[in-house]
């Protein structure tokens, strides 16, 4: 169980290391191309390690998370990056109504204090939001699919090897991802800081981190993952203020530090 829960916070900490350098990278790319490209080489990189794999649940992975990356990209256009991110990150609240719909994984008392903190430390974070729009609704749509992409993760993950799961599914995503390209008439350019950034993104945000979640994630269920992710946008912010420079208000660091606390009360007071 110790050994699940370190590689699931290892996998939230580089998840959240991809944000800053994909911000480096979409200056001179469209978030289409950027994605397409990224699940490209991720499914060429997974082929040559793990193989095709299954295709009926890799492709139900692939869908559910090309529909939360195409809302994303699209619904930002819309609304402003700071509710996106607000309301992205409540993916993690939507998680245990999936876990317990799919997999009837019930939340302790520990687990529902650190949904609630998540919720006040994710909107301190993010700086706070108002008013609400179409882009908003597609952010919705967005965390729908990222929660429910977590759940089917651990169900999936049960019944398949976790080898099994990754190349059909990043296939899926980049063809999804191509065929929106193409009707959105994108042109592919990329400069080189670009594809550095795409290339780590590929190899660190979705080759090793989907794989240990595929690994690692069903032995301590879908409701710990999410709280555990936390320290996902935590991480991303310190990240940021390294090498972005980006400046954190007050509010903002004692959102990240109610977000460690949701970690702390729902992991280890149990």
């Amino acid at each position: 169980m110790k050994k699940s829960i370190i590689y699931i916070l290892l996998a939230a900490v580089l998840m959240g290391s991809t944000f800053p350098i994909q911000k480096i990278g979409l200056a001179n790319t469209n978030p289409l191309i950027y994605v397409t490209l990224r699940f490209l080489i991720a499914t060429i990189i997974s082929f040559f390690i793990f193989k095709r794999g299954k295709f009926f649940y890799s492709f139900i992975l692939g869908l559910v998370l090309s529909i939360g990356y195409i809302s994303q990209i699209i619904g930002i256009k819309y609304t402003t990056a700071t509710k996106a991110g607000f309301i992205t990150s409540q993916y993690i609240i939507l998680i245990p109504l999936f876990s317990y719909l799919i997999d009837k994984e019930k939340i302790n008392k520990y687990q529902g204090l650190g949904f609630l903190f998540s919720i006040i430390g994710s909107y301190l974070l993010s700086g706070g939001i108002t008013g609400f729009n179409f882009g908003d609704f597609l952010m919705i749509i967005c965390a729908i699919s990222f929660a429910l992409h977590i759940v089917l993760i651990t169900r999936f993950s049960k019944k398949i090897n976790e080898d099994k799961l990754l190349t059909y599914q990043f296939l899926t995503v980049t063809i999804i991802t191509f065929i929106i390209s193409i009707l959105f008439r994108v042109e592919y350019n990329v400069n080189l800081i670009s594809f550095l950034t795409i290339i780590y993104s590929a190899i660190i945000g979705s080759v090793i981190v989907i794989f240990l979640q595929l690994k690692y994630q069903k032995n301590i269920g879908s409701n710990s993952t999410a709280l555990l992710f936390l320290i996902q946008p935590v991480f991303s912010a310190f990240l940021s203020f390294i090498i972005l420079h980006e400046q954190l208000s007050l509010n903002q660091i004692i959102g990240a530090i109610i977000l460690l606390l949701s970690i702390i009360i729902s992991s280890l007071l149990k």
